[in-house]
């Protein structure tokens, strides 16, 4: 048993061995006295922005560690989501909170499955400028997984040009690997967030317009369907 004394009078706490605070001279009662130190927290030694920006740490720790732990575990990591968040809810439409929020949608795009769009819904009880910060947020993770993907649908692409040793085969390896790259990246999305057939992961796999991909990508974090995607892919 670890004693704690928290105290929020007036005055400013005098801390001292329990035994001086009784006022006994009978040696005889004296040593029924229990003599242990304790841990002592004196609000009135505090200003509210300590107590604030201390309550707002530990709340944020308790959050990561909760999160880390349940990393491997996406189903309950989801499930549990706006339960973990909510320990923070009252720092969160605050700059250093936005600032925090932030870090969490990252790390859970880029460690998990779990769609921007589903985590966004989990902490919903942030409104105002908080949601817009975040909705901002999502759409530059979903633009960086995007260049990523360009990025390495380039560099796929560049190496089987080279291989052919032709600059028709350079420029053909280049845009087969960004519209495969795309691809895979549309299907991802679309797993995550609605679902998805064998047949609809053909379809996309046999779509060859670049500009249908990308105009599917940009409405992915909006879409209330898959069917309004997957049109997207059909006009024309």
């Amino acid at each position: 048993v670890v004693p704690m004394v928290v105290y929020h009078g007036k005055s400013k706490w005098q801390k001292k061995g329990m035994k001086d605070y009784f006022n006994i001279h009978d040696n005889w009662f004296f040593r029924f006295i229990p003599d242990f130190d304790y841990l002592l927290t004196d609000l009135s030694s505090y200003t509210d922005s300590q107590i604030k920006d201390g309550t707002f740490q530990r709340a944020a720790i308790e959050i990561g560690l909760l999160m880390q732990k349940n990393i491997f575990d996406e189903k309950k990591l989801f499930l549990h989501l706006k339960d973990f968040i909510g320990i923070g809810r009252l720092y969160f439409r605050e700059e250093e909170g936005l600032k925090f929020l932030e870090s969490v949608l990252r790390y859970l795009f880029s460690s998990t499955e779990i769609a921007v769009e589903d985590a966004l819904k989990s902490i919903e009880m942030i409104n105002g400028r908080a949601k817009e910060t975040l909705m901002t947020t999502a759409e530059k993770l979903m633009e960086q997984g995007r260049e990523q993907g360009r990025e390495q649908g380039l560099e796929q692409g560049r190496e089987q040009g080279l291989e052919q040793g032709r600059e028709q085969g350079l420029e053909q390896g280049l845009e087969r690997g960004t519209l495969l790259k795309e691809k895979e990246i549309l299907i991802k999305q679309i797993s995550k967030k609605f679902g998805i057939s064998e047949k609809e992961r053909s379809f996309i796999m046999a779509v060859a317009d670049r500009e249908k991909l990308d105009l599917a990508l940009d409405e992915i974090l909006f879409a209330e369907s898959k069917d309004v995607l997957l049109d997207i892919l059909k006009e024309g």
